[in-house]
């Protein structure tokens, strides 16, 4: 059974744009009805929509069997399931007089409190959206949890509402999480510091986040590439390098791995790095679980020596219980039939908190010609 949400023509609470709250949850079910969307884009990949903001043009990725519509002149967005939950998504004009805490504290003055909608406030703490910089409360009320996540580009404010039954929430949670890894603000949003996407690396990178680093350089690799001093480096077969902190320290389970394979049926230097790519993606969806590519394209290397185009993506997993995040990127050599796997990979809330030495390993990784 579904869940009544005391919260109706819940109006201007945190922007001087309408804020609406469902006022009743769909009843759960085993499965869901067709999705009828307003807007979604027709790209669909393995039966997942994404969908485009009309205004904003941000894009996320609508979940199977719910049903997405719009609302007003802003374009509000729900996403409704029979399963039981609910998600609301608001856009407007960035308001930079306002700290995102005190967004979520105005929200509360409105909603939480005796005779309001929200009894009581479970929890809040700073979080990224896509690079966004966020703060995410939890809050309870009339046997209905709810997330709030507001997030902040460079243009636009956003809020992500996620509702779902309180003896249901944490079941039904990760299909929040897996629309908020999909979600992708239009790039003038992004701040230039968390702008993603490989720059070439030059040949002679010292980064300034990498003081005194180290240097891998081993005969054979095919490659140098520089990491943090603090971190270790190790070489579990003869085509692999692996770099990450020490155990015992966050940073353990931050990895930055290059590993070089020979797809067999490769022909030319392109030929190695698609099907390495291919092949890094079917592995994934065959290892892991709900596997989602989130940011796919071409990528150029450049150095002193070569040009050499690739691929690269983002991807999220779950495995053994865990939700993932992987930067890869692949490359071929300049010659012959092996490719270079690139990758940096960490729990997803952590991913964001190691990528600046992520970032500074890549640009510091020079591929050489010949055996290396």
């Amino acid at each position: 059974m579904g869940c009544r949400v005391a919260v109706v023509g819940l109006a201007a609470a945190v922007f001087a744009w309408t804020l609406l709250v469902p006022e009743t949850l769909p009843a759960q079910q085993k499965e869901a009805g067709p999705a009828k969307q307003g807007q979604p884009q027709a790209a669909e990949k393995a039966g997942i929509k994404t969908y485009l903001h009309p205004i904003r043009k941000f894009t996320l990725a609508i979940p199977p069997g719910t049903d997405l519509s719009e609302r007003g002149k802003t374009v509000q967005v729900s996403i409704r399931s029979r399963q039981g939950f609910m998600i609301y998504i608001q856009s407007g004009d960035v308001n930079p007089k306002a700290s995102l805490p005190q967004m979520a504290a105005k929200l509360e003055v409105q909603y939480m409190g005796r005779g309001k909608p929200w009894s009581s406030k479970l929890s809040q703490i700073p979080t990224t959206v896509a690079g966004l910089e966020g703060i995410e409360t939890v809050y309870e009320g009339a046997g209905t949890r709810v997330k709030v996540i507001i997030a902040r580009g460079r243009k636009t404010d956003f809020v992500f509402m996620f509702f779902a039954p309180r003896d249901a929430f944490e079941k039904l949670l990760p299909k929040f999480d897996w629309v908020l890894d999909s979600f992708r603000p239009n790039p003038a949003d992004i701040p230039v510091t968390a702008l993603s996407g490989a720059k070439p690396p030059p040949s002679e990178a010292v980064s300034p986040v990498l003081p005194n680093p180290k240097r891998f350089a081993e005969p054979g690799y095919g490659y140098t590439i520089q990491y943090p001093r603090e971190w270790v480096a190790d070489k579990p077969s003869a085509t692999t390098a692996t770099f990450s902190g020490k155990k015992g320290t966050d940073a353990f389970q931050a990895v930055v791995a290059i590993q070089n394979v020979q797809p067999p049926s490769a022909k030319t230097p392109k030929q190695a790095a698609d099907q390495a790519f291919t092949d890094l993606k079917d592995s994934l969806k065959k290892k892991a679980s709900d596997v989602l590519i989130i940011g796919e394209k071409p990528l150029i290397y450049k150095n002193a020596e070569m040009n050499l185009l690739g691929h690269q993506m983002v991807v999220t997993y779950t495995f053994s219980g865990l939700r993932y995040r992987k930067w890869a990127l692949v490359l071929p050599r300049p010659d012959g039939t092996v490719a270079h796997i690139w990758s940096y990979t960490a729990p997803d809330k952590g991913f964001e908190t190691f990528r600046p030495l992520a970032d500074a390993m890549l640009k510091s990784w020079t591929i050489k010609p010949g055996k290396g």
